[in-house]
C-alpha cells in the first residue's frame, strides 16, 4: 500500500542530528522497534532510551513524535496501483482495512494526512498491543472489525506475516508480489 522499503530516513535523521554515526543508531533502533510498535513504549521513552546509549539526551525543543514522522511524512507515498484496488473493491461492497506494524506517531501521521478515507479503517499494532506476525495481533484485528477468520482475505508482502495470519486461522493470506497477480487472485474468489 505504502512505498516505503525500511526505517533507515528516519533512523539516519535523527543520527544526523545527534551526531551518531547511522549504522550504530539503526542497530539500536532494530532492535527496540518492536517494542515501540507493540505500543509498550512511549516515542519519548523510545528516544530516550536509545539516545542515552550514545551518551546524548533529547534536545530541548526536540519534540519526539516530530523527529520520529518528518522523514516518513516527507517520503512515504501511496502505491497508484493499489490504491485504485482498494477504491474498487470498496465499490463493489467489499470492507478493505489497513493492518500495519507501526507507531503511534505514524499512525496519528496517515490519519492526519487523510489515509484512513481510503480504508474502512487503520489497524495499527501500537494500538492494538501486539505486532504482526503473532497470532495475536491478528485474533485482536479480527475482534477489532467483527470478523471471523473465515470472512477475511489477508494481503501483506512479508512472508512472516502471512504465515502469522494462517497460523490464527486466516486461509486465505496471501502474500503481495504484484497488483496484477493480486487482482488474479482477488478474481479467483468470485463465485
Amino acid at each position: 500500500m505504502i512505498k516505503w522499503r525500511n526505517n533507515n530516513p528516519v533512523y539516519d535523521s535523527i543520527a544526523d542530528r545527534y551526531g551518531i554515526p547511522r549504522r550504530k543508531l539503526r542497530r539500536v533502533f532494530d532492535r527496540a522497534l518492536p517494542r515501540l510498535e507493540a505500543g509498550e513504549v512511549s516515542m519519548r521513552d523510545f528516544l530516550v532510551e536509545a539516545l542515552g546509549q550514545f551518551g546524548k539526551g533529547l534536545r530541548r525543543g526536540d519534540s519526539p513524535d516530530e523527529l520520529w514522522t518528518e522523514p516518513f511524512a516527507r517520503l512515504a507515498r501511496k502505491r497508484a496501483g493499489t490504491v485504485r484496488l482498494v477504491k474498487s473493491l470498496r465499490k463493489e461492497g467489499h470492507r478493505v482495512y489497513v493492518f500495519t506494524n507501526t507507531s503511534l506517531p505514524h499512525a496519528r501521521f496517515l490519519r492526519r494526512a487523510g489515509w484512513e478515507a481510503l480504508f474502512d479503517g487503520i489497524l495499527t499494532s501500537c494500538e492494538l498491543g501486539s505486532c504482526k506476525p503473532s497470532p495475536t495481533s491478528f485474533r485482536r484485528a479480527l475482534e477489532k472489525i467483527q470478523a471471523a477468520p473465515s470472512e477475511v482475505v489477508f494481503i501483506d508482502d512479508k512472508e512472516e506475516n502471512v504465515r502469522g495470519a494462517k497460523e490464527a486461522g486466516i486461509v486465505r493470506a496471501w502474500r503481495f508480489t504484484s497488483v496484477a497477480a493480486l487482482r488474479r487472485d482477488i478474481a479467483s474468489l468470485a463465485p
